[in-house]
């Protein structure tokens, strides 16, 4: 949860309509949190809180001398919740953390208690409790807590997501110091050399620290001279008038750490031709890193592996559910990092509990579970929030020469599915159109896909097709070249549905403090900015 940006759930007992306390002693108290909101409307129930890099600490003032509730929801409901209740009894005060994993709602007690009572009171009107708990408890029924990013204020809705990428190449002058929109015509050709990511922060995102021997490099002749900045806007409701100057900050330490690090852009290769049938509530798309490109890279580049320490997962708005799954000569492992209660507006890198090293013989699939049952037509692969997506960010170290890892199902199997039988060559348009039957004639395929009648069954017999036909392997290094796998048609490994067990590992655990590092010098980067407008 994003407290500050989306007001938790919340629930009441005993409420009073009782006078509210007032003392100086309340005024010192209340004055020592930075953050305030009143939970319900008539101004019974009062929450304040504080934090740090590691740290939340909660006081709650209720209207009431019987027990009270805190609740962090992923939708707004009892389900699925993590709670704290708390109140004084005999003079005491008194705290437990509970949870609802299930959707009958029924109130469990967590076995792991990791709400700590910092201290609790009462008088003829009122409750008030303390308690504070790490942002990250280590606990996967606990929610993991963050703070909101530093965008431009006023614009916190708009601003979706940045990613920074690697120049590699000299670029000319006129392409510099100006921003274009993304993929437009009029964008200069220069940009198109810049596509291997190095940082990225999407909606929900906090500031991230690298681990204490990690950091990303800067000033060798293997790192960027020039770095491009994009900009993803969601601009809805096609607001004018926008001006706005949100960014990254970089901080750089003069100590030299031992390891650069590095991306790694697995998942599905953004596309059309990854698509999702209309009306399924859980269809799953699969983005392979094979371990033919995992096999050439770290065979050449590192032998012993590289160490995985965070990862960021990545859809737009019909993703319900994201993991990784990691093989090992075609064993499963557990899982690399899960997000089982996606939220679109609420993304950002998460440390792993453990670091996770990737060897010779590996593999990884990226598994996004879409609902499409508000849409009548197709959802494509693309860049717009309407669109779809399948990514994970993976950050490792030591760097090697691999920026993307990731897999496309082929075409032709899938228009076969539709009953296509010829496409005009040579294809001069994009997307391309189809020659027959008569009923698609001079159709593009999209449209084509959007005239099939598409059922449940026949939504869950296409995806079951496309995890079987011919994937299309992108292996590239971060300059352009591609590693000799890059482009060949393989057969995806047969893998069983993955289910969850009774106890997940969570995806993240460390905290900011394990990584704490003096940053005595303040790096400002001119960044050329790219504006998207609509996405």
């Amino acid at each position: 949860m994003r407290l500050g940006c989306v007001v938790p759930w919340f629930w009441v007992f005993r409420v009073l309509v009782l006078k509210s306390p007032a003392s100086a002693a309340g005024a010192w108290r209340r004055a020592t949190f930075s953050q305030h909101v009143e939970l319900d409307e008539n101004g019974k129930y009062h929450l304040r809180w504080k934090h740090d890099n590691t740290t939340i600490t909660f006081e709650v003032e209720v209207e009431t001398r019987g027990y009270v509730g805190l609740g962090l929801s992923p939708t707004g409901s009892m389900a699925q919740s993590d709670m704290v209740i708390g109140g004084v009894a005999n003079g005491r005060p008194y705290l437990k953390d509970y949870n609802t994993l299930n959707f009958d709602g029924k109130l469990n007690e967590d076995h792991r208690q990791d709400y700590r009572l910092e201290y609790g009171m009462e008088n003829n009107t009122h409750t008030i409790i303390a308690f504070s708990r790490d942002l990250n408890s280590c606990d996967h029924k606990d929610k993991i807590i963050t703070v909101e990013p530093i965008i431009q204020k006023g614009h916190e809705h708009l601003v979706h997501h940045i990613l920074l990428y690697q120049c590699h190449s000299i670029l000319n002058d006129s392409a510099l110091d100006v921003g274009h929109e993304c993929y437009n015509s009029n964008m200069p050709d220069d940009f198109f050399n810049c596509e291997s990511i190095i940082l990225a922060w999407a909606i929900g995102g906090k500031g991230f620290s690298y681990p204490a021997d990690v950091g990303l490099s800067l000033g060798t002749s293997a790192d960027p001279v020039y770095v491009m900045m994009e900009m993803h806007y969601d601009n809805s409701n096609y607001r004018e008038g926008y001006v706005d100057s949100s960014g990254l900050k970089l901080l750089y330490t003069p100590v030299l750490r031992k390891y650069d690090a590095g991306v790694i852009e697995t998942g599905v290769w953004v596309s059309l031709y990854h698509m999702i049938p209309p009306d399924m509530s859980s269809y799953i798309s699969q983005g392979h890193c094979s371990m033919e490109c995992l096999q050439e890279a770290l065979s050449q580049e590192k032998a012993s592996g590289i160490h995985v320490f965070a990862v960021l997962l990545h859809s737009h708005l019909a993703g319900r559910a994201l993991r990784i799954r990691h093989f090992r000569n075609d064993v499963e492992q557990p899982l690399l990092a899960h997000d089982d209660e996606f939220d679109f507006n609420f993304q950002e890198f998460r440390y792993l509990k453990e670091e996770r090293v990737l060897l010779p013989g590996d593999s990884l699939v990226t598994e996004c579970q879409y609902n499409t049952t508000f849409r009548s037509n197709m959802t494509w692969g693309g860049l717009s929030t309407k669109d779809e997506m399948c990514l994970s960010y993976l950050l490792y170290y030591p760097r090697i020469d691999l920026s993307r890892c990731e897999s496309l199902p082929e075409i032709a199997p899938q228009l076969k599915f539709i009953g296509v039988k010829e496409i005009y060559h040579p294809v001069m348009t994009w997307p391309f159109i189809i020659k027959s039957p008569k009923k698609y004639k001079d159709l593009s395929f999209t449209e084509a896909m959007n005239k099939f009648k598409w059922s449940k069954k026949k939504g869950r017999e296409f995806n079951n097709l496309v995890h079987e036909i011919e994937m299309n392997i992108r292996c590239a290094k971060h300059d352009q070249r591609e590693w000799q796998v890059h482009g060949i048609p393989i057969l995806p490994p047969s893998l069983k549905p993955w289910e969850p067990k009774s106890e997940m590992e969570p995806v993240t655990c460390r905290t900011t403090r394990q990584y704490s590092d003096p940053l005595r010098v303040f790096l400002a980067l001119t960044l050329y900015v790219i504006l998207t407008a609509g996405i």
